[in-house]
């Protein structure tokens, strides 16, 4: 039976589409949450955070874009048992997609096959021309900024009316490429931040641990070079944006029951050093 509200609603939507399971389980909990519907080879992701910012359009468009024929193989695939969505639930938005090799708790990637695996999907997805949201972090983090303390609301929107952003070739991208949504083989998962903008986002985004916080810099570099050439001034110009965005969704933890950890709190006083 279900033990958490994000089993009950993933539940819930799979019993109405007709998907036959036996028990759920939660196999990540963050900004969403990631329920088997076992022991149907089915994951739903149930959003936390995101239905408080985003229309459910823009998940339909993370959708679309995973089912993009040049991208099979490519990226972990939306369920083709059931209508993967997004449906809505609870006000919650419910996305369903297949479970590959465990879903998240399968092996990650190597950084060779995480940097080069990028470079396909970029290659991949550049023909892509649905529609999907952009990956400017600067308007959600003013949305954000309402919704959060008060003195972090004042220093988000300070540095989203203040920060420049590169003008830059946009394309399809996966919009969230951190290490851990590689996975083996070179495949990329969680695609829910899936966006149009400069491949250089997801560069920035890959590279954002070692940028901040100086760590993983050997897999890190090794997954940049695998990746191969591309605009590394652009990628540097990215990155304070990339830590924008994870500081704005970092402040919201209080809306999950959670207090503001203190990576996120670097983030804030990183803003707060380069931007005032």
């Amino acid at each position: 039976m279900p033990t958490s509200p994000e089993e009950d609603i993933a539940a819930r939507v799979a019993r109405r589409l007709g998907l036959a399971f036996t028990e759920t389980a939660v196999l990540y909990q963050g900004a969403n949450a990631v329920v088997h519907l076992s022991p149907a080879p089915v994951v739903a992701r149930v959003t936390r955070l995101a239905h408080l910012i985003r229309p459910v359009a823009d998940l339909a468009g993370a959708i679309a874009l995973a089912r993009f024929d040049a991208l099979r193989g490519r990226v972990v695939a939306p369920s083709t048992l059931v209508d993967p969505g997004p449906h809505v639930e609870d006000s919650r938005y419910v996305t369903l997609w297949a479970f590959y090799r465990g879903g998240p708790t399968t092996a990650l990637a190597s950084p060779g096959e995480a940097g080069s695996g990028l470079r396909a999907l970029h290659r991949s997805a550049r023909s892509y021309t649905g529609r999907l949201r952009n990956f400017d972090p600067r308007p959600e983090a003013l949305k954000i900024a309402d919704l959060v303390d008060p003195d972090i609301g004042a220093l988000l929107r300070s540095v989203a009316r203040s920060m420049t952003v590169p003008d830059l070739v946009e394309q399809a991208i996966h919009g969230d490429a951190h290490e851990e949504n590689a996975l083996a083989g070179g495949i990329w998962q969680d695609l829910d931040e899936a966006c149009t903008g400069p491949i250089e986002w997801d560069l920035a985004s890959l590279q954002h641990r070692r940028y901040l916080f100086g760590e993983r810099q050997p897999e890190i570099a090794a997954a940049v070079t695998a990746y191969g050439p591309h605009d590394h001034e652009a990628v540097e110009g990215l990155g304070p944006a990339v830590v924008l965005a994870i500081a704005a969704w970092g402040s919201m933890a209080p809306h999950v029951g959670q207090v503001v950890g203190p990576r996120t709190r670097r983030r804030l006083e990183w803003l707060r050093e380069h931007f005032g």
